[in-house]
């Protein structure tokens, strides 16, 4: 019975050992003209997503639920987020909310 018990533990460590981690990347989102670009995109948890103002005039990041708010953006400025829990982010840009200026992101496990 011992040693039905220790195989086990044998065994369970060898395939919890064996899945793959997933390692963090970062993804980048530009703010050209009045468009987030890509609008929508798909993350995991622990993924870096970068905003980059690639246009004139002062774009910012806003999460329709507060969770986060960048500063205004001047062309070649960025805001980055490390996203640490799963869920459907929907975010804009402050002055130019009313021109259609959101977007999208999904973090996925």
């Amino acid at each position: 019975m011992l040693r039905i018990i220790i195989l086990t533990i044998i065994l369970l460590a060898g395939i919890s050992a064996s899945r793959p981690q997933h390692k963090p990347v970062s993804k980048t989102i530009t703010m050209k003209g009045m468009k987030f670009v890509p609008s929508k995109i798909e993350v995991s948890i622990g993924d870096t997503v970068i905003w980059m103002n690639e246009s004139g005039g002062g774009h910012n990041v806003v999460a329709n639920d507060g969770s986060f708010k960048s500063n205004m953006l001047e062309k070649g400025q960025y805001y980055a987020l490390v996203f640490t829990k799963t869920g459907a982010y929907k975010y804009y840009c402050q002055p130019h909310r009313i021109m259609g200026m959101k977007g999208l992101v999904e973090v996925k496990e």
